[in-house]
């Protein structure tokens, strides 16, 4: 499966997918550890806006720092700050402790995502980019997977087995998030630099305008994901009257069969382009959420919900890779990061829209979030069409 690349971007794979699972004992298990801590919703509000402001902030100067610093030592220091972040948050000593730990995890997450996908994409050839992004994403989707799972039931089985209070164990699923520097920094620091050529960009009215095609569509859907999926484990509670074991094994079915997916995908790009594939998949889980409110049983609930993430996230890598095809090595960090950034600071403000919703209605939520995603879509559809090749 990677047999085809080389020594770098087999290890900048293998990162990825570490940094995935260790990433999700925390994402899954924050807002209880913080409950356990004593932490209401309004003070969760606010670190969770810090990681994704912060984050948003970052995307914009994330192709930067790699042009003046090269991108090995960038994703250096987005993965020290990151490591710093995750034992403040461990700590917990105060508010002021946790925040500035959601601070240097949200500068982690926007200095790394661009540069990470920038320098995977100049470590293969271009013709096998969209496969290389696809089994990253589904190795690294695999791994997500079996973090939910852990986070969902290690917490009681450490309670039931061990006799430890609530916090404490959750205190140490969080902590063990922490070995995902352990793995990603000791790679970062064997793999090869790529040198940039030109520290500078030459910001013509074309790159601006290939950006903004690109970052349009991204934010209207960061905007519909942000009204709808952070509520989602909320919304199995209060619609279904769910526990948190059973919603983690949806989420787990959700991303196993994501990642494994992510393998066969690129055999369809290869047949129908990479335009409409993304197009095709998104306005199918678009019609999924549409519909999605009028389902009475959990059990199909939970299979429609499933389905929809897997054709609305899979395609993803395919969108990185194609929109990289667009810009020159010095451009595609910058380009990448401004698109995330728009997608991001998008998501932060339908965190707040999402939470009006959703104390109106259990269904406005997701109707707005579907007419959001097809219309990106069409927008998609309409800017790139053209360059659909097979």
């Amino acid at each position: 499966m990677l047999g085809s690349y080389n020594r770098d971007a087999k290890l900048l794979i293998m990162a990825n997918g570490a940094g995935q699972l260790f990433l999700q004992f925390s994402v899954f298990i924050m807002p209880f550890y913080l409950s356990a801590l004593g932490y209401g919703m309004d003070k969760m509000g606010v670190f969770f806006s810090i990681q994704t402001f912060v984050g948003g902030l970052f995307f914009l100067i994330a192709g930067q720092l790699s042009l003046r610093l090269g991108y090995k030592k960038t994703l250096l220091l987005g993965a020290s700050l990151g490591l710093l972040g995750r034992i403040l948050q461990v700590l917990a000593f105060n508010f002021y402790v946790i925040a500035l730990g959601f601070f240097l995890i949200g500068a982690n997450m926007g200095i790394r995502q661009p540069n990470f996908y920038a320098l995977l994409s100049e470590e293969v050839e271009e013709k096998e980019r969209h496969h290389a992004f696809s089994i990253s994403f589904g190795l690294g989707t695999i791994l997500n997977a079996l973090g939910v799972l852990i986070a969902g039931f290690v917490p009681d089985f450490l309670m039931e087995n061990f006799g430890i209070t609530t916090s404490l164990a959750y205190r140490l699923v969080v902590a063990l998030a922490v070995l995902q520097f352990a793995v990603v920094i000791p790679i970062l620091t064997i793999i090869r630099d790529i040198p940039v050529k030109n520290p500078r960009i030459n910001w013509r009215k074309e790159l601006v305008v290939k950006i903004l095609k690109f970052s349009l569509p991204s934010a209207m859907i960061g905007l519909g994901a942000g009204i709808t999926i952070p509520y989602m484990s909320l919304y199995f509670n209060l619609r279904f009257g769910q526990t948190l074991a059973v919603i983690s094994g949806v989420f787990f079915a959700q991303q196993l069969v994501m990642g494994f997916g992510s393998f066969v995908l690129p055999k369809l790009v290869d047949r129908i382009g990479p335009v409409k594939t993304i197009s095709f998949f998104q306005i199918t889980a678009a019609f999924l959420f549409g519909i999605f409110p009028s389902l009475e049983l959990f059990l199909l609930a939970a299979f429609v919900y499933i389905i929809r993430s897997i054709l609305m996230n899979i395609v993803w890598p395919i969108n990185d890779a194609f929109m990289m095809g667009f810009f020159t090595m010095e451009e595609k960090a910058t380009a990448a990061g401004i698109r995330r950034a728009f997608s991001t600071f998008m998501r932060g403000l339908g965190n707040y829209i999402g939470g009006v919703l959703f104390s109106l209605s259990l269904s406005y939520p997701f109707y707005v979030t579907a007419t959001l995603y097809v219309t990106a879509t069409l927008i998609f559809y309409f800017f790139f069409a053209k360059y659909n090749k097979v």
